[in-house]
């Protein structure tokens, strides 16, 4: 009995917010909470966009499927976007998928989340998705709070 309980306590000490996990390993995300500084906002900026048709919201697909689907997204924007700084984190805050991008090397997916003085940029799968159909511009996400550097 008391070593269950033990697992337990341990168990959920390493259960945080900051582990690697995103929505697509199966991880329950609270649309309510912060995941990462910021991220609030651009969900609350990328509902506001959808409700004024201002972009189209992107059908949730769920574990392999949706990550496969983000995986392809985040390698044309980078292989599109010019407006990227050479090293930096990107933040899919949704499913909380985090990948790390360096010119000149491929795009690691599901990366580790960044150190507290690494350049990120945050953006939510309906922006992406809009992104890389061409339906608004990079500058235009950043206009409407759909991104954030």
């Amino acid at each position: 009995m008391k070593v269950s309980k033990l697992l337990l306590v341990l168990s959920l000490l390493g259960a945080s917010s900051t582990s690697w996990a995103c929505s697509y390993d199966g991880q329950f995300n609270n649309p309510f909470a912060e995941s990462y500084p910021g991220s609030l906002g651009i969900a609350l900026a990328t509902q506001r966009a959808i409700s004024q048709q201002q972009i189209t919201q992107t059908n949730k697909l769920e574990g392999q499927p949706g990550l496969r689907r983000a995986s392809w997204w985040l390698q044309l924007f980078v292989k599109r976007s010019t407006q990227l700084p050479n090293d930096i984190h990107i933040y899919l805050v949704d499913s909380q998928l985090w990948s790390k991008y360096h010119a000149g090397k491929p795009l690691k997916i599901h990366s580790k989340p960044p150190s507290s003085d690494d350049a990120v940029l945050m953006l939510s799968e309906s922006a992406l998705d809009n992104l890389v159909s061409k339906k608004i511009t990079f500058t235009q996400a950043i206009n409407m709070g759909l991104i954030k550097l």
